[in-house]
């Protein structure tokens, strides 16, 4: 194997172990510390949400940071710095040791996570977009692995002890990133700024044009229906009739179908641009929308074909935004500039699941909601085209940055 290969399959692994262990495994923890602890589920959740909070808002630093130093100290502190979390999550006894163990590790997955792998691809790598798309192949297999393996670890040892367990496992991409990061640029110039400039001029430059928040609107659009049908799709269609096992069996359809986009793009798209990929798939997530709202009648059968085709344009959407950032944004600058899109998609991220109750409260029934998702998700689309054209109408069509 190349060393670029043997890069971006660490860099691959780097992400499974850090999503499994510092995002998906959470959920599996609630019910043996409300039951030991005796807290409430909203002093459980309050955590998470401190750790998205700090995830989002150490985006931008951290992707400055690796744009002027370089991946190696940060992403390889980041991961100590979670194995450690989770150490320390392992003893907490309190809610306010709880809160200070989730913001760090809220600071660890800014710092390892999100999007900084693929600033490294496209700094270091000549074929980054198959590059990326592998690194995404494979983190996006987190949950699948980690939610089973956690549960087990629970079960077998107690949930104090799984922990331990999990902070062993994030040791791994410690090790990684030591040894393959260094001497890696961040940015496509490996250029240097003042210390104190830290809005360096291609996060300036980014922010001033439209193309950026076309893309945010995009990818907020995205991420706030994908979050809403997350934490909502249940309640949703129980009240639409359906049984609990279709409907479990429908949601379980959702994560392979993400895969067998990404497997698609991979074998068959990996030479289409960011923007062509881009124009011919965002107009799968309003369609999406159209056929939870329509097709749910029909039963599991019409929820299958919900599912391949929401599954499959979140996946390969997914890919877009990473290396749409790098195409129509620039290269340079790229940890700094997808730091910041991660801190504005924060926002649809943690607002969804209130503001989908809020509008069942108001409207009595999900038809309002899905019907609201269908003009999100299209004005998301339509925003896409806008920002895709942007650039090109600047550099008089250029496609690479």
């Amino acid at each position: 194997m190349s060393a670029s290969g043997v890069l971006v399959w660490s860099l691959a692994l780097g992400q499974l172990i850090g999503w499994g262990t510092l995002y998906f495994a959470f959920a599996l923890f609630v019910a043996p510390m409300e039951a030991q602890l005796g807290w409430s589920r909203a002093d459980l959740n309050g955590a998470l949400t401190i750790g998205l909070l700090v995830t989002g808002l150490a985006s931008i630093p951290c992707g400055w940071w690796m744009d002027r130093h370089g991946p190696h100290l940060m992403m390889t502190a980041g991961a100590v710095l979670g194995a450690a979390c989770l150490l320390a999550w392992s003893f907490v006894e309190t809610p306010f040791a709880f809160y200070l163990v989730w913001a760090g590790i809220g600071l660890a997955t800014a710092a390892t996570v999100q999007d900084l792998p693929y600033a490294i691809a496209s700094a270091n790598i000549a074929d980054y977009r198959r590059a990326i798309a592998s690194m995404l192949l494979v983190g996006g297999l987190s949950s699948t692995v980690f939610y089973p393996l956690t549960q087990w670890l629970i079960e077998h040892l107690g949930w104090r002890e799984a922990l331990w367990a999990l902070a062993g496992l994030e040791l791994i991409p410690a090790v990684l990133y030591a040894v393959l990061l260094r001497g890696l640029r961040g940015s496509r110039t490996g250029e240097k700024r003042a210390v104190g400039d830290a809005l360096g001029s291609p996060l300036k430059a980014a922010l001033k044009r439209p193309a950026f928040w076309g893309l945010a609107i995009c990818f907020g659009a995205q991420s706030f229906a994908f979050t809403a049908v997350t934490f909502h799709g249940i309640p949703l269609l129980t009240e639409r009739g359906l049984g609990l096992n279709a409907i479990v069996a429908a949601m379980a359809l959702i994560g392979p179908a993400q895969l067998v986009g990404r497997l698609a793009l991979i074998a068959f798209g990996a030479r289409m641009t960011a923007r062509a990929l881009g124009r011919a798939v965002v107009p799968l997530m309003p369609l999406a929308m159209f056929l939870l709202l329509t097709m749910a009648s029909f039963g599991l059968p019409g929820l299958a074909v919900f599912a391949f085709v929401f599954g499959t344009a979140n996946g390969i959407l997914t890919i877009v935004r990473a290396t749409g950032i790098a195409e129509i944004l620039g290269a340079r600058g790229y940890g700094a500039i997808s730091g910041a899109m991660n801190l504005v998609l924060m926002v649809p991220r943690t607002a969804a699941p209130l503001a989908v109750a809020a509008l069942w409260e108001w409207r009595g029934s999900y038809d309002a909601t899905l019907w609201f998702l269908i003009a999100l998700t299209g004005l998301g689309a339509v925003a896409f085209w806008m920002a895709a054209t942007e650039r090109q109408a600047a550099i008089g069509g250029a496609h690479e940055p």
